[in-house]
């Protein structure tokens, strides 16, 4: 199969480098082009990441600077590189975080612009190109690049071709009504629950929530964000987000397996290759070699499908965010320097392409090339979900302001409710009023 490039990147969680030891210290070079000789990682403890931090050595090996791997649990990663931005942290070198918090990551802790460093030869890793890379859009703010993204964003279906049919469905949902539809169907003829999405706060169920919500809000190039209208005021009442949450609700209530509410996005992969659930919607780098092509014997073997669920009107409906790797301004160059160059060489295209064949996940092809290239065993309805949601990303899908990240504090426990039985206008109404306060406390809305 020929992997298309993709221009849409994954809400999942990050990494920080920070540095270890004094700037000067054992740093090589002189001037703006010394490079320090020891950095740390802090990662995730998730799987995601563990081909990164275990395959650093050939980068050690090149460049002669040491790197240190250190794991953080995923529920407390964003908070702590929050508490960091605002205290104006020198303690890491480069950290990672999701591009639609870009306001935030600039505002509060500083940028460092990577063009400059682009243009040194004497910093240059082999094999990088930045020109070879997708997403960098999302990586820029007031058109100035400020990181580089490590995967692709979006959110898609993948669903079990066999319980469908137990439930006399021969076709793949092409909406999010027929996906209420085939789930409902599915659950009460054939016992399975029909659908599953994280549902859990501590593991972003806010990410998949927006996916579908932004489906339901009409794009407008006015709009400050998928979310937010062009006075800066709260767009999750409006009748189309409540629409989505009633939907939502339906799906959650009554067709997802029981606890779901404390479903992370592991909960419901495992649940469907386990053939114990119907349909499976989150980021498109969930789905790898175990669904593209499961094992002999497996519950879900020639069974899975994938869909992206079409817009409702011809507009964009993609609030596409990926994470990307930013530098920490706040510490001295060399470390800055370091940092630049370990993020080159985890965006060469043979690092990325040697990820991908040892995940089995395409959904990481953020360079071009390696997204043009021969990727075997990826589906092809994988590749055309991938496409129909790069070509309908929505441009500046975040609002351009620090406050965003609190504004969607109130959505997070709203969303909670609304799987808990809370009526969807309430609920929503609820999310609204605090985002409202919170645009209304920075001075944006009036």
């Amino acid at each position: 199969m020929r992997l298309r490039f993709v221009a849409a990147a994954c809400a999942a969680v990050g990494l920080l480098v920070s540095a270890c030891g004094s700037s000067s210290s054992g740093a090589s070079g002189g001037g703006s082009d010394a490079v320090a000789k020891q950095i740390t990682i802090w990662t995730t403890n998730t799987d995601f990441w563990t081909y990164q931090s275990s395959h650093l050595a050939p980068f050690t090996k090149a460049t002669g600077i040491k790197v240190t791997v250190n794991a953080i649990p995923i529920a407390g990663i964003l908070d702590k590189e929050t508490i960091a931005q605002r205290a104006k942290s020198s303690a890491f070198a480069m950290y990672e975080g999701p591009t639609s918090l870009i306001s935030q990551d600039v505002g509060l802790l500083g940028g460092v612009p990577l063009k400059p460093l682009v243009a040194s030869s004497a910093l240059k890793v082999s094999g990088f190109n930045l020109s070879d890379m997708s997403e960098l859009g999302n990586c820029s703010l007031n058109g100035t690049l400020y990181c580089l993204p490590q995967f692709v964003d979006g959110a898609i279906l993948a669903y079990n071709k066999k319980l469908l049919q137990r439930a006399g469905i021969t076709t793949p949902p092409q909406t999010w009504a027929q996906i209420l539809a085939d789930a409902n169907a599915v659950t009460q003829k054939t016992g399975v629950p029909g659908f599953c999405t994280r549902g859990s706060q501590a593991g972003s169920a806010i990410a998949t929530f927006h996916f579908g919500e932004a489906y339901y809000i009409p794009y407008s190039p006015g709009n400050k964000g998928f979310m937010v209208g062009p006075k800066w005021n709260s767009l999750l009442a409006s009748p189309g987000a409540v629409k989505w949450a009633t939907l939502y609700q339906q799906l959650m209530t009554k067709d997802a397996p029981k606890g779901v509410g404390a479903f992370t996005q592991v909960n419901c992969i495992n649940a469907f290759d386990q053939g114990k659930v119907a349909m499976d919607y989150d980021g498109i780098t969930t789905f790898t070699g175990h669904e593209f092509t499961p094992a002999a014997g497996s519950p879900i073997a020639g069974a899975v499908g994938f869909q992206a669920p079409q817009c409702l009107t011809s507009s964009p409906c993609m609030p596409l965010g990926p994470w990307g790797m930013f530098i920490n301004p706040n510490v001295p160059k060399d470390q800055q320097n370091a940092a630049w160059k370990l993020m080159q060489y985890l965006s060469t295209p043979a690092f990325n392409r040697a990820e991908i064949l040892a995940r089995n996940e395409p959904g990481l092809a953020v360079d071009k090339s390696v997204a043009g290239s021969q990727i075997k065993g990826v589906p092809s309805d994988y590749l055309q979900a991938l496409s129909y949601v790069a070509d309908h990303a929505e441009p500046a899908p975040f609002p351009p302001s620090t406050a965003f990240n609190q504004s969607q504090q109130d959505e997070e426990i709203a969303i909670s409710q609304i799987i808990n039985g809370t009526a969807p206008a309430k609920a929503m109404t609820f999310a609204a009023n605090g985002q409202d306060a919170v645009f209304r406390q920075a001075g944006l809305l009036k």
